[in-house]
């Protein structure tokens, strides 16, 4: 293989690679790319993930695992993926993807989903806290006086009611330190 690639060049496959159109070849030469000590900085997140694949690219996979793993596969019936081959017929290395990538349809919907309940939220939790109790209710200011002259009479009239009763029990305590007073002499 050869290094005479462009880091444009590189970083152009490597798009193609996360989108799954790239060819087994194509995936050959970044692996080799990868493997060199010179990557540039911006890199070295990929390499990390290239060199784990090669890692487990040469580990081969349980009959077992791979039998279910196929029968799982074609039970799903869909086109769009790609059917699993024998274990014994797997090249090391190669990857399984969706051919057509999901629809990015869906993540916008997924995501303006996600916003619109956030800010839903939002509004209705300012809305329920936000209702200020000490906020104008008249209109003008012999409005505001007529309330105020209410709201007086009511505080005065229940004030009354209350003192009633301390009255009548101060007064009974009055006549019982009269009557006390009385029969004791000194």
């Amino acid at each position: 293989m050869t290094y005479n690639m462009t880091i444009e060049q590189i970083k152009s496959l490597l798009a193609r690679f996360y989108e799954g159109q790239t060819t087994p070849e194509e995936e050959r030469l970044l692996a080799d790319f990868f493997r060199r000590e010179d990557v540039p900085e911006d890199l070295q997140e990929d390499k990390q993930l290239f060199l784990l694949l090669a890692q487990t690219s040469d580990q081969e996979m349980p009959q077992d695992i791979a039998d279910e793993i196929a029968t799982f596969v074609n039970n799903l019936g869909k086109s769009d993926i790609q059917p699993l081959t024998h274990v014994s017929q797997q090249r090391k290395g190669v990857i399984y993807r969706l051919k057509t990538p999901p629809k990015m349809f869906y993540r916008v919907a997924a995501t303006v989903a996600i916003l619109l309940a956030i800010g839903g939220g939002v509004f209705f939790h300012q809305q329920t806290y936000t209702t200020d109790p000490f906020r104008d209710t008249c209109k003008t200011p012999e409005e505001a006086a007529a309330e105020l002259h209410k709201a007086n009479a009511m505080i005065t009239k229940a004030s009354q009611q209350c003192l009633a009763p301390t009255r009548n029990a101060f007064e009974q305590v009055e006549d019982t330190k009269e009557i006390i007073n009385k029969h004791i002499t000194f």
